[in-house]
């Protein structure tokens, strides 16, 4: 029987491959050589997490899952308010595709977080011997 903990886990990875297939969507919106290069390499980025996740779910795994994801928030997030010289335009609405991106990305961060918390939290047991309040 499967654990609990390696259900979430490959539940998680499921969400990166998910990533991974938003970005392959984007392609297709790609304005430029440039970006296509920096889409296909979020897509091995993602799906490498996503390999990571379902394997074996160190920690090391889901602190990249946490910071690929936050820097992508970062990126992006204040991207539709960018206004060069024009402080009187109106921002404009952020498209579906990527609005589905980011609420992922906010999955994912909660997600890696929990894990973070709880996998510490019983190595900290362990190591004190103490039980946990």
């Amino acid at each position: 029987m499967t654990s609990p903990s390696t259900v979430a886990r490959r539940a998680c990875a499921v969400l990166a491959a998910a990533s991974a297939g938003l970005h392959a969507v984007m392609l297709g919106h790609a304005s430029n050589v440039i970006v296509v290069g920096l889409l296909a390499a979020m897509i091995v980025a993602c799906l490498y997490c996503a390999r990571e996740l379902w394997r074996d779910g160190t920690a090391r795994a889901w602190v990249v899952v946490a910071l690929m994801n936050l820097a992508m928030i970062a990126l992006h997030l204040p991207a539709p308010a960018h206004h060069h010289g024009a402080p009187n335009m109106a921002a404009p609405a952020q498209s579906t595709l990527m609005t589905a991106a980011t609420l992922l990305a906010f999955i994912e961060i909660v997600a890696a977080a929990t894990a973070l918390y709880v996998g510490s939290r019983g190595r900290m047991v362990q190591l004190s011997g103490t039980r946990d309040r």
